[in-house]
Order: structure tokens, then C-alpha cells, then sequence
């Protein structure tokens, strides 16, 4: 991550002898070079590197060409906006990029195992997460560690940031593909989907999902776990697939096309309620279950969190739980 603490050892590498060098470096790389990509990339120059680093300009370009040298190629091109890592440096700069975050996690995991609750946790929350279980963790968390530094980022279906430390964790809907023994998987929390529309639509009413074949969709994606889920409700009805006009990933973004249209929208229950009364969407009361995403957390089965990263993960967790409970007790009162 670009202005990031300085890893461990970093600092000592940028005053390193030219000399100095292994018999091996060309089949192994210096870790504190490699570090060093992932921040020149990161940064776009090697002048804003080196400034992010607390380094000089020279003692940065003297490491990058050290290791360019060991590994007999270019990994920088100078271009009109700085420079760009070429094809040998974008092969790299995943492994880089999980260095960096190993080495800044492991500074700061002897730190926090010393008592100091000092450091940085980076965090990817889907919509459900954000509104169903980031309110039930996060203040009890910032208490407990009030020096730690938290980000809270969206999710990507990509995945590949969880590799390179960024973010730490995701806690979202498992992707429709089985994931690779890569990952790490937690099972937290199995949602239903709502489907809502504006005040006085004229399918407000509708009692099942029949009623609704003729109307136009606004969902996530089609790729979505709520495109997937509405998708199968209609086939297990044996209903015609359910027609997506629109496709809207920000959630602020669908609720304003239901609130101004005729448009028919589908979101985790649990989102729908926490956002009913800014939205002013209202629910359908359809008979039938349409399942929705399977919320997990999600981690690179080779990190290692630090205490503070496994206090937040375990809290999300526990949060999850502690909703499913509710919502069956409410299921059973409601019965």
C-alpha cells in the first residue's frame, strides 16, 4: 500500500553496499527489493518512492537497479506520467505487493503481542456486512484498539487483494465458482432476499413471484448472489427467467432508480430493513423464499493476521451468529 510504515528492514536495505550480494539472488530476490517494486509501482515514480520511504532518490534507484541486475531485466519504463512496471514487474508485483504486507504484519504482529495496540487492519465489507454487522463491530473494536488504524473498502470478486494484504480480510457473499484451496473460507451467515419497490407501484401488493414476470428488474449484477438466487426462484416456480433492465452496483444508486421508477428491485433482506426509511421502498409480500447470498469471511489461506486482524475477524463472526439467532427466534414468533 502506497504510503505505508516502512516494513521492517526496509530502511536498512536502502544504505546496503552495491557488493554486497548472494550466489543465489538471481534464483531468489532480495525481499527488501521486492518491496521496493511494490512501492515504486505503487507510487508511480521513484522520487515519490523514495519520499514515502523516508529514503533518498539515489539510494532508491541504486536498490532498484541491484535488483533489476539480479534478475537480468527491466522492471520500470519511464512513461509521460512517471514510470510503469513493464511485463516482468507486473508479473512480480503480486508476490511484491504480499511481501510488503507480510513484512509490515509481522512488525506489527510482535508489537501487538507486546501490548501495544498500535498498527493497521484493511477490511472488505459487502452491503450486508456494512449494514447488518459493521455497526455491531466496530465501536467495541476501535475500543479495544484504539492505535489501530482501520480501512473499510468494498469487495472485489477478483479476489487477488486478498493475496497482496489488501485488503486483510473480506467478510461478503461466497462467489458463484468454487473457490481454490488458496483461500480460506469461514461460513457466517445465509441471507433471503427482499423485493421492494416505490410507494404506490402498482405491483406493491403482489403476492407472488407469477405476478411479477411481466415487470422489468434493477439488480446488482447479473452475476450477483441476488440475480442468482431471484433467477432460481423463478425456475423452481417454473416461471420464464426474470427480465434485467438495469444493472446498478452502488446500492445508494439501484434505491434511487426503484424510488423514481417502475423498476422492480431485489436486495438482502436484512439491507432493505436497515435502509427502508431513507430508501422509502417498500417491501412485496411474495409468498415464496428467494435465497440470497451465503456471507463468509475470506482470507489467503497463507497470511498470518495479527492479533488485532484475528480480534476483527473473530468479532464479525460472532456478530453473524448472533444475528442468525435473532432472525430465528423472530421466524418462530412470527410462525
Amino acid at each position: 500500500m502506497p504510503n505505508a510504515p516502512l516494513p521492517f528492514g526496509l530502511s536498512l536495505s536502502c544504505e546496503l553496499d552495491e557488493g554486497l550480494s548472494s550466489p543465489h539472488s538471481a534464483l531468489m530476490p532480495d525481499p527488501a527489493g521486492l518491496v521496493l517494486l511494490a512501492e515504486i509501482a505503487d507510487a508511480g515514480s521513484v522520487t515519490a518512492a523514495a519520499r514515502n520511504l523516508g529514503c533518498s532518490q539515489p539510494a532508491v534507484s541504486k536498490q532498484l537497479r541491484r535488483l533489476e541486475a539480479s534478475l537480468g531485466v527491466h522492471l520500470f519504463e519511464r512513461g509521460l506520467r512517471g514510470v510503469q512496471a513493464t511485463a516482468y514487474g507486473l508479473a512480480l508485483l503480486p508476490r511484491a505487493r504480499a511481501i510488503r504486507s507480510q513484512a509490515r504484519q509481522a512488525g506489527e504482529d510482535v508489537q501487538q503481542r507486546r501490548g501495544l495496540k498500535e498498527g493497521r487492519v484493511a477490511v472488505a465489507l459487502s452491503h450486508f456486512a456494512t449494514m447488518a454487522l459493521m455497526p455491531r463491530v466496530i465501536p467495541a473494536f476501535l475500543a479495544r484498539w484504539p492505535g489501530v488504524q482501520l480501512s473499510i473498502v468494498p469487495p472485489t470478486f477478483q479476489l487477488g487483494g486478498l493475496r497482496e494484504g489488501a485488503p486483510d480480510f473480506a467478510v461478503m457473499s461466497l462467489p458463484a465458482e468454487q473457490l481454490g484451496p488458496e483461500f480460506i473460507t469461514r461460513a457466517l451467515y445465509a441471507t433471503t432476499v427482499s423485493v421492494v419497490v416505490r410507494p404506490g407501484h402498482p405491483l406493491a401488493h403482489a403476492q407472488n413471484l407469477s405476478q411479477l414476470t411481466a415487470t422489468q428488474w434493477v439488480l446488482p449484477s447479473m452475476e450477483s448472489s441476488v440475480a442468482r438466487g431471484l433467477a432460481l426462484a423463478f425456475r423452481q416456480a417454473g416461471l420464464p427467467p426474470p427480465q434485467c433492465t438495469v444493472t446498478c452496483q452502488t446500492l445508494t444508486g439501484l434505491e434511487t432508480l426503484a424510488r423514481h421508477s417502475d423498476l422492480v428491485a431485489a436486495m438482502p433482506v436484512e439491507v432493505h430493513e436497515s435502509r427502508m426509511q431513507a430508501s422509502g421502498l417498500c417491501r412485496v409480500p411474495i409468498q415464496e423464499t428467494i435465497d440470497g447470498a451465503r456471507v463468509a469471511i475470506l482470507r489467503w489461506a497463507d497470511a498470518h493476521p495479527t492479533p488485532a486482524g484475528l480480534d476483527l475477524e473473530e468479532s464479525f463472526a460472532q456478530a453473524a451468529y448472533e444475528l442468525a439467532r435473532e432472525q430465528a427466534k423472530t421466524r418462530v414468533r412470527i410462525s
